[in-house]
Order: C-alpha cells, then sequence, then structure tokens
C-alpha cells in the first residue's frame, strides 16, 4: 500500500522533472528566433534563441549562421545581428524587429555570417 506521503513525493518529483524538461514554460518571452546554417532555413539543424529582457553580446552560436527567421519580438525589442563574434558595430549585418514579419527566412547578405548578436528591450 501506497502511503499519502510517498504518492506527495512522487509527485513533487514528476514536476520538478517536468519543469527541469521544459525550462522556458511559463516564462514570459519577449524575443525568440532561430539560426541556420543554411541560407534557405531548411533542415533539422537549427539554432533557437529566447528570452526576455535585453542581453550583452551573445556570441555562444552553435555555429555560425547563414540565415534566421524571426519567431517573436515584443514592442520596444529589437535584436541585431553581427557579421563577427563581437557584436563589432562596424561588421553590422541585420536588425530584427516587431516591424520585420515572423516566420520569413533572412539570409546574411553575400559572402556574411551571422557569428553573434544582442538584444535591447526598452
Amino acid at each position: 500500500m501506497v502511503s499519502t506521503l510517498h504518492l506527495c513525493l512522487m509527485a513533487l518529483t514528476l514536476l520538478f522533472n517536468f519543469s527541469s524538461a521544459f525550462p522556458l514554460l511559463g516564462r514570459n518571452i519577449q524575443w525568440s528566433f532561430t539560426l541556420f546554417p543554411s541560407p534557405s532555413c531548411n533542415g533539422t539543424i537549427g539554432d533557437p534563441h529566447a528570452g526576455s529582457g535585453s542581453t550583452g553580446c551573445r556570441a555562444d552560436l552553435h555555429s555560425v549562421a547563414s540565415a534566421y527567421t524571426l519567431n517573436s519580438v515584443a514592442e520596444g525589442c529589437r535584436i541585431e545581428l553581427f557579421d563577427n563574434t563581437m557584436c563589432d558595430q562596424n561588421e553590422f549585418s541585420d536588425i530584427a524587429s516587431q516591424a520585420n514579419a515572423t516566420q520569413t527566412c533572412r539570409m546574411a547578405g553575400t559572402r556574411r555570417r551571422y557569428g553573434s548578436y544582442q538584444v535591447t528591450c526598452a
């Protein structure tokens, strides 16, 4: 026979495992985009990025990307993508904001790639 305490402990364990498996579930996501190594935004190898609020320079990309799709971006936020791994403004590539259409494949210019990004939210 299973005790009430044992059932409670099992329920807490399941809840902890579920929340660990889905860390972004229930959080307030303000921006989301996916980077792709190919210029056609297809294939199973997409590098998703999501968060809330501003970030510093992010160069923690799985690989240098050729294209991206914008999934969502809140009003007042903008995503800057750079053609280097240091968010160097001299090698700026693209800006994604709420004015951009979502789910459209956007390619880096010829001979350019996305190597880092930063998000600014007002």
